[in-house]
This record gives C-alpha cells, structure tokens and sequence, in this order.
C-alpha cells in the first residue's frame, strides 16, 4: 500500500459504465517533440554538422519508402505533397542556413532545425500568395520528421504501457486510444473530456470503463500507484485503503452477476409482458465480438467505419475494408437469422481528424464531413460503397449515410450507389440486392423534414449525440457549456417526435444509436416514444435490459404521458425530474440496478 497522502475520492463524468482497480500509467501523449538545447564545444561542430546530414538521409529514406508504398496503393494518387517535403528536405536555402547556425552560433543541430524552421515560418505568413502561406504545413511536418531522426522520439508512447493499468491523461483522440493496447487498459481517467466526447464512445465500445473531466487527475495520480475507477458513478479514489480495495471488488462481483442475469435469462430487451425493443450494440473495427455477444447484443446498429482510417498513412484499400466489413457480417450471422449489422460510411470531420484526408478548417463542426466528405471525394465513397455491398453475401448489412442534412444528399448518395452496383453487376461480383440504407438524422434540419427524406431510404438511426449538440448549439466536448447538453429539453424531444412519427407514417424502422440510447432514464424514454429498437455500447446492455425487463408497454405508455404533460414550457431540469420520479416509482430497485 502507498503511504504517498490519504485516501482521496475526486468526482468527474461517469462516462463508461464499469469498475477498475489497478496502478495507474500516465499517458503524455504524442505533443510535441522535446528537443535539447545546448552550446556546442569548440572544434565539435563537424559532429553536429554529421548528425545533421545523417537526420537528413534517414528521412529522406523514409520519405521515399513512404512514397513507393502510396504509389503502389493509390496508382501514383496523392504523393505529391510528399514529394514537395523532399523537396524541402533538399532545399539547399534551408540546408545551408541550419549548418549556418551550426557553425557560426555553435548550437546544437535541434535548435538549429527548429530555428531554421521558424524563420522559414515566418517568411511564408507574410507572403499574400494562399499558396505559400499553405506551405506552413508541409513546413512543420518535415520540422517534425528531422527532428524524430535527430532526437530518437518515439512516435508511440504507448510502447511504456508494460502492465495492465489504468490509463491517466489530459485528454485522448480516437487514434491515441485505438493505439493502446487493448489488454493493458484497465480503465481510463482524463482531466477533459466529456461523457459524449469520443474517448467516451471508444472506451464503451470497448468495454472499458472511464470517468472524464478530473480537472487534474495527471497531476493528483502517481504513475505505478493504486487508483480505484469508478466508471458508473464518475469517480477516480488515489491510495486507496484495504478496506477500499475490497468494497470495490464487491462491485465488480456485482456487475458480473448483471451481465450473467442476462446472458441466462430472456433475450435483451424483453418487456415484462413480451413485447420486444431489441438492443443491439455500438462497436468499430477491432473490438472483440465475442465479448459483445456475451452482453446480450442481439445485433449491431451501428459499426464505425472510420476507425479503418484512424492511425495510418493511407486509406484503407477496398480489400483491407472487404475483409474488416466480411468479418463483422459473419458475426451478425452468429447472433440470429434476423440479426443485422448497420455500417455507417465514413464519418469524419468535426473532432474526428484522419491524418491524410482531413483538413484544417475554421469550423469543422458546420464544415465538409461526414456525407459532405463522401460526395464530394466519390472514389473514396464508391470504393467503400463497393467494399460493403461484396461483404453483404456472408451475413445481412445495412449501410447508413452520416449526418445527411437535406434530400439532395440522399439523391446524390443514390447515384453513386446506383453506379456502384451497375459496376459490380458488370464485373460478376455477388451482393445482396436487398441490403437495406439508410440515413443517421443528426442534425435538426433532417429531424424537421423527416418525411421528405423517409421516401429514400429504409430505416432512420437517430444519433442523439450530434441531433443534441446542434440542437443546443453546444458542442457537447465544451465543459464550459456542458450543461446545455440537454436530452430531456423540449426542443429534442420535438425533434426526437417527429422523427419516430415521420418513420411510422412512411413504413421504415427507426432506432437511436446514440449513447443517450444507454441512459437508464432517457434509453427508456426514447422506447416509450416508440423507436423499434436502442443500439448502446454492449457494456450497457444488461443494465438497459433489466430495466426492461422490469416494464410493460402500458408502463411505456404511461411514462410518456407524464413527459408529454409536462408541456413546452417546462425545462430539461424538469423534465428530467419527472422521468426519474416515475422512473424510481416503477423499479424500486433503481440504484441497485444501476449501481
């Protein structure tokens, strides 16, 4: 045990449901590259003046590498910009004024690298032409690769995880977190981040528990030190007692009994009276299925594309993306006749960067992603389109265009598909001429014109993360606006309405894939609204199925009325007190439920 401090208990977000003991590994991320600066002795330049030139073919070496691969991968597509950093790297202005600085100021070739690069810097913003001002990027990345040769910096941090730990860090993208390795991650804590921000969805899909928003976790938490994480009721406990150790392992047993309740009892989402809201789960490449199918999942509503082009030079190729979307079919197949997995084609922009593709904008959130991204880049979009329909043949897929905001999306989006299938029709190739598509409503303006984009697809998945952000105009990783993070407010619920009622008039089946789906008040609500079925991280599902469980539809009915009676002028706040009111009225045993 430590004898560090006392035991202390710090709250932050419960932000993916489960419990974890263990030390904790302090996780400083990529950031940048820590250089030494030191006078050089005299008569020892030519050494620097020698690691300098070495620096310099190493990466140079690598650039070409990088560029026969591309080449081979893309037909001779997309190496120009690598190209131009060789360029650079032969530049002899900027060669000559590093060795410059070498010689005549004796520094050390890192700063002198680093100095070199800043002037350049300098000289290209305040150049009027777009074109030079844009070089400042070329400029940085191959500041970046010399000084990796130069300083031996390890691009991957993650290689110090030794021992199954608890990860404590600032923050975390989606390529960090993929990065780690799976079976050494016990549980995350960060300083930022939210219940919505997508270490949170990572860690769920997963089955990782997290708490997000410590404020400064990396700063209290001692690397190798005990840390008790309480992901369920968003608490992180530093040099925890024995007595703490055991109470904690208590809940861990209880939450293992949940999951086998499940996996013996009725499937999941099985009302008290037999009526049937499936739950499926949320997951992306990579996580293991069978872990989801031990949870109760009864089919996969949503599967994250774009986890394929996280942490990697280049797009995937079609057969890389054939075989990652085969293997997720053949699950599906596994968990019943009826079973379907939903892929959602690439999303990305906003907070999901891809290195390679994604591009600086002034506000990525209203910018060119998602289905933006798809139609206006068709070889990337018909080369999944194509990789998804060869996979359909070995289990039952649907496709689902993200963040679709009019119709002429959709018909855009049909096109190419239509172009696709005629490609596949010609070649021979075998798919599933009934695969089912159909759009993610996220966005108010698709909410509000639900009807009109009904006539194009099959089914609606409501993703109540980003519907709720633009809704709120909140972006929902925004501590500081944290609080208009509102499921229960009126407006989405207005929205939330008039999808499942546009989905009904118009015969599609409507879902909710967002992580509200998993919340043990607004989940329920979402199914007494009338979504045929709730796809969560597969972590959630026994909670959410025993919940269910516990309810007939009358109750259903009934929970709805008592929100509808509410009526527009009431708050998210009282809304929200109402739901739990009734909610705590119907299952007793709520908190025991949920932990």
């Amino acid at each position: 045990m430590s004898n560090k401090g006392p035991m202390r208990t710090i709250a932050g977000l419960a932000t993916a449901r489960g419990f974890a003991v263990g030390p904790a590994f302090i996780y400083r991320g990529d950031g940048e590259i820590p250089i030494p600066q030191y006078v050089v002795k005299p008569g020892r330049e030519a050494d620097e003046l020698l690691r300098l030139k070495r620096a310099l073919v190493e990466t140079k070496g690598d650039l070409e590498k990088l560029i026969s691969a591309v080449k081979e991968h893309t037909g001779g597509k997309d190496v120009r910009v690598f190209e131009c950093h060789l360029m650079m790297l032969d530049d002899i202005v900027l060669v000559d004024e590093t060795e410059k600085y070498i010689r005549e100021d004796r520094i050390n070739a890192e700063t002198a690298v680093r100095r070199t690069a800043n002037h350049a810097r300098r000289q290209f913003a305040q150049m009027n032409d777009p074109y030079f001002r844009e070089r400042v990027r070329d400029l940085d990345d191959v500041e970046r690769r010399l000084l990796k040769a130069l300083t031996g910096f390890a691009e991957d941090p993650t290689t110090e995880l030794k021992v199954p730990s608890i990860v404590v860090a600032d923050d975390l993208t989606p390529s960090e977190t993929v990065r780690l390795p799976r079976d050494l991650v016990l549980g995350f804590a960060t300083n930022g981040g939210s219940t919505t921000s997508h270490v949170a969805l990572l860690s769920r899909a997963m089955g990782i528990p997290a708490v997000t928003g410590l404020g400064d976790i990396t700063h209290r938490a001692i690397a190798g030190e005990t840390l008790l994480l309480d992901g369920t009721n968003g608490a992180i406990t530093i040099f925890p007692t024995a007595s703490a150790i055991r109470d904690f392992s208590d809940l861990i047993e209880r939450q293992r009994e949940l999951v086998e309740d499940v996996a013996t009892g009725a499937p999941a989402g099985t009302l008290k009276d037999g009526s049937d809201i499936p739950l499926y789960a949320n997951i992306h490449p990579g996580v293991p299925v069978a872990d989801i199918k031990a949870q109760g999942a009864r089919g996969v509503g949503l599967y994250r594309s774009e986890y394929l082009w996280l942490n990697r030079e280049l797009e995937p190729t079609e057969e890389e993306q054939f075989e990652a979307y085969s293997d997720a079919a053949k699950f599906a197949k596994t968990l019943g006749d009826r079973s379907t997995i939903a892929i959602r084609t690439l999303d990305i922009g906003g907070d999901k960067l891809v290195r390679g593709i994604s591009s600086k904008e002034a506000n990525p959130f209203l910018g060119n992603r998602s289905i933006r991204y798809l139609l206006s880049n068709p070889d990337v979009f018909k080369k999944q389109l194509r990789a998804i329909l060869r996979a359909s043949v070995f289990g039952k897929v649907g496709i689902m265009y993200p963040m679709v905001s009019c119709v002429e999306e959709l018909q855009a989006a049909a096109k190419m598909f239509a172009q696709v299938t005629e490609q596949l029709d010609a070649e021979g190739i075998a798919y599933d001429r009934d695969l089912p598509v159909g759009a993610m409503i996220e966005v108010p303006s698709a909410a509000i014109n639900a009807d009109a984009l009904a006539k194009y697809v099959k089914f609606f998945s409501i993703g109540t993360n980003d519907l709720i952000q633009y809704t709120m105009a909140a972006d929902r990783g925004n501590e500081a606006v944290a609080h208009l993070y509102q499921p229960t407010n009126p407006a989405v619920l207005k929205l939330m309405k008039r999808t499942i009622a546009a989905a009904k008039r118009n015969g599609i089946y409507v879902s909710v894939c967002g992580e509200s789906a998993s919340d043990p008040i607004v989940g329920v609500l979402w199914a007494a609204m009338g979504v045929d079925f709730l796809s969560m991280s597969a972590t959630y599902i026994p909670l959410m199925a025993k919940l269910l469980s516990r309810l007939t539809r009358a109750d259903l009915d009934d929970y709805l009325k008592a929100v509808e009676a509410m009526g527009d002028g009431a708050t998210a706040a009282e809304i929200l007190a109402v739901c739990e009111t009734w909610m705590r009225a119907h299952i007793p045993d709520l908190d025991n439920i949920v932990l």
